[in-house]
């Protein structure tokens, strides 16, 4: 059997419509399509059989099911369709069942595939229902079938190697399933009744992106499908987790793709990504990336000369390196795994094959590289294999060169494709797309607690630094993380961009230096000066693999906004102690949820805003404003209120969490208070210092004030007052700081309005809204902050108040 018959195109992916079965048929038919009625019998063989030898599986399908209608006694006519239905893969049910009527007659050795006059089938049909039955785990009868192909065909049949690959994998997976791994595989709640692909995940396990071809919400994608699949064009969508570990509705990214629009990969923390623009016929990589606005268009791909255009692309962590799986005449067959690497001048060099132990005859293809840069993730159907595409796991050794891979074993693989498998840095969740337990065997995605399973070699921790809180002149552009023993640089961290945060990996069991990078000094020498950031971190012995969000004035104290001149800051930093890096404190469950009325009471009498005047709170105290608990409201069902601040009055941020999650809606950590003015809408439920520039507002936790409003609309109609706020400091934005403002109370606005919607109330009807926006300081802002040159960050926020008419 030729390799061919075995190969898999992993970007061409899509789910064909299916009509009810015809009487009499016993399998899955589609309606006939009428393109071939004029076709003879001899155009319609030729038309199927060039279809098929350039793997249109779709079309060649359609063209042998209008063969079958036509002549339905053909068994070559049903044969070929089996063929193509085993290749697209989607529905193995209807594949075994025409196969069955395919080899109730008798089949032959002497087979033309190009001879429209063929009267009878193949042997080889006995293999191809064999592989069938594989898939739908019917073991005995695929070995049953095997050996009738070589009782017939013998030994030297150019099928007999595929005869000894189906009894191999089927041999492989009664082991697999015999003996499972403790992994949980679970379907995940975003998949729709199209096919979801190629998921994408970022280093901390919170984005992952994917492809789908399901119908968007908004009906855009009416009617534009694709000529070969008869589906919607895959699109490339975003999701989030959510604090109760589920994942939020995913949203549709548009990025000027006309086409397939298919995910590759991204970089470690989802700011850029490589995307896959496919019309069918040719396959260009594109390049992504997220600003305040959205996602850019993509545009073309390049890196260099030696890097391809096409096939699959990801990069490691620290974007030095990349693995790429492309076809080429120097690999092993198929779809081959080859790397390549940064050097010192910036070019790339040329791709080198991961080795045979790696690469196969068949395809390696989804290679995903986890957050330790060490550990690679593949699917291959050519390795030893439950059926199939299965994932698979391999390192880098001591070399430089590749391990031989690990079967990541049953359940996490199964007797159908399984593909594109993603982990996060702490190696507990991962997830995969696969065939399984589904209908028509789209391509769903699938959730996996891995349980203890193999996952990252190496065991690392994300530090995201927040430098929310520093002026744009002390922010640096960029970290470089070193070796403390070695000085080797690991790591080369830019600022993300929409958010002012430097998110570092490092894997335990070394201690590092952070230090920001300097442009030269002007000059023939150009010098960098010495770093004007620098602290040594030192990561705690019981450090596990772990996300942990520091500020940068918790690591770097002597980094904060002053008027002292940037050298002196530079030798304190410098000669600072190395900061230890621990775990951060758990919080228990039940803790978090069981409140008693005495706790409850505490909470109230801890959150009252205190009349203290600006001008005499430290500093450096890191202050909020926040939703304060209305006794009258706590014992309310819905939720709790917040009292109103009065202008200019301050709340001192509380040190560490509250002892029951959810007493106050929102609070966070600013650097200075906020610049709140007297409003008379009711009562303030929200008051969140954002990052300069921010304005999405997704991390806020909406729940408790949607709460609020709903409970306060048995009251009577509640009328919500959404302010926005920035600073009137300089601004490169189209529209200034106004359209910030406006900006981040829409972004509130729309949350608001959806989430209401969810929970039965309807904007109008139910409730009013009322936006508004401000630069400060300006005629409303409180006079102790104009008198006391409060910090830039007082000024942006955003607010909600509510009032009950």
């Amino acid at each position: 059997m030729s390799k061919a018959l075995f190969k898999f195109l992993p970007l061409a992916i899509a789910l064909t419509a299916i009509q009810p079965a015809d009487a009499g048929t016993g399998c899955v038919v589609m309606e006939a399509d009428t393109t071939w009625a004029n076709y003879s019998s001899v155009e319609l063989f030729t038309e199927g059989s060039i279809l098929m030898e350039e793997e249109f599986w779709h079309e060649a399908e359609r063209v042998w099911a209008y063969a079958m209608k036509t002549r339905p006694k053909n068994r070559v006519a049903k044969f070929k369709r089996a063929v193509c239905m085993s290749e697209i893969g989607e529905d193995w049910p209807a594949t075994k069942a025409l196969l069955e009527e395919v080899t109730q007659g008798g089949l032959t050795l002497r087979y033309d595939p190009f001879n429209p006059n063929q009267i009878l089938p193949p042997v080889d049909a006995w293999l191809w229902l064999a592989n069938a039955e594989h898939r739908t785990g019917e073991f005995d009868l695929a070995r049953k079938h095997v050996d009738s192909f070589l009782a017939k065909a013998g030994e030297r049949h150019g099928s007999t190697e595929w005869a000894s690959k189906i009894l191999a994998e089927v041999r492989f997976a009664e082991r697999q399933l015999d003996n499972p791994t403790d992994a949980f595989v679970s379907s995940m709640s975003i998949n729709s009744e199209g096919n979801e692909t190629h998921p994408v995940l970022t280093a901390d396990g919170q984005i992952m992106f994917f492809s789908s071809d399901r119908a968007r919400s908004n009906g855009s994608n009416h009617g534009r499908v694709d000529p070969n699949t008869k589906t919607h064009y895959f699109d490339i969508y975003r999701t989030e987790l959510q604090q109760d570990s589920t994942w939020e509705e995913p949203e549709y990214l548009n990025m000027g793709i006309r086409n397939h629009a298919k995910v590759i990969g991204s970089d470690a923390f989802g700011q850029k990504l490589i995307v896959l623009d496919d019309d069918g016929w040719t396959h260009e990589l594109k390049t992504t990336e997220l600003w305040e606005r959205g996602w850019t268009v993509a545009e073309p791909f390049y890196l260099d000369r030696t890097i391809p255009k096409e096939g699959e692309i990801v990069f490691f962590p620290n974007k030095n390196r990349l693995i790429a799986s492309v076809k080429m005449r120097r690999g092993e067959g198929g779809f081959d795994l080859f790397e390549s690497a940064l050097d010192a001048e910036g070019r790339w060099s040329k791709l080198k094959s991961l080795g045979t132990r790696v690469n196969t005859w068949g395809d390696e293809i989804t290679p995903f590289v986890a957050a330790d840069g060490v550990t690679v993730f593949f699917a291959s159907n050519g390795l030893q294999s439950m059926g199939g595409l299965d994932v698979y796991r391999t390192t880098r050794n001591a070399a430089g060169g590749w391990t031989v891979p690990e079967h990541l074993g049953a359940p996490i693989n199964s007797v159908d494709d399984d593909m594109a498998f993603v982990i996060g840095a702490k190696g507990e969740v991962g997830y995969l797309a696969s065939r399984r337990d589904v209908k028509r065997g789209d391509l769903q995605l699938f959730e996996v607690s891995m349980n203890g399973a193999p996952s990252l070699e190496q065991e690392v921790v994300i530090l995201a630094l927040d430098a929310e809180n520093l002026d744009n002149d002390v922010q640096p552009e960029l970290l470089i993380v070193k070796d403390a023993n070695t000085g080797d640089v690991i790591q080369r961290v830019e600022r993300e961009n929409t958010e002012d945060v430097f998110n570092l990996i490092l894997p335990t069991g070394r201690d590092y230096v952070v230090e920001s990078a300097e442009a030269p000094l002007p000059g023939d020498d150009a010098v960098p000066p010495a770093p004007a950031i620098r602290r040594t971190l030192k990561l705690s012995e019981d450090l596990a693999p772990e996300v942990i969000v520091l500020t940068f004035e918790e690591v770097f104290q002597e980094v904060e906004s002053t008027d002292e001149p940037q050298n002196e800051v530079v030798e304190n930093v410098a000669d600072a102690a190395p900061f230890v890096v621990r775990a951060p404190e758990k919080v228990n469950a039940d803790e978090a949820l069981v409140m008693d009325s005495d706790t409850e009471e505490a909470i109230v009498e801890e959150a009252i805003v205190e009349e203290t005047p600006v001008e005499e709170a430290p500093v450096d105290q890191a202050l909020v404003a926040e939703s304060t608990p209305n006794p009258e409201v706590v014992n309310e069902e819905a939720a709790v209120a917040a009292e109103k601040p009065a202008a200019g009055s301050i709340t001192p941020a509380k040190e560490g969490k509250a002892a029951n999650d959810g007493d106050v809606m929102q609070f966070s950590a600013p650097l200075a208070p906020m610049a709140l003015a007297a409003a008379d809408a009711g009562l303030t439920v929200m008051a969140i210092q954002l990052y300069s520039g921010q304005v999405h507002t997704d991390r806020m936790d909406m729940t408790r004030a949607l709460d609020f409003i709903v409970a306060q609309s048995a009251k009577g109609k509640p009328v919500v007052r959404i302010e926005g706020s920035a600073s009137d400091g300089p601004s490169s934005r189209a529209g200034g700081n106004m359209e910030l403002a406006s900006s981040r109370a829409m972004d509130v606005c729309l949350r608001l309005v959806d989430g209401l919607v969810n929970l039965g109330l309807e904007k109008g009807r139910d409730y009013e809204v009322n936006v508004v926006r401000r630069v400060q300081p300006d005629g409303d802002t409180p006079a102790s902050f104009v008198q006391g040159e409060a910090h830039p960050a007082s000024f942006q926020y955003v607010r909600v108040d509510v009032d009950v008419r």
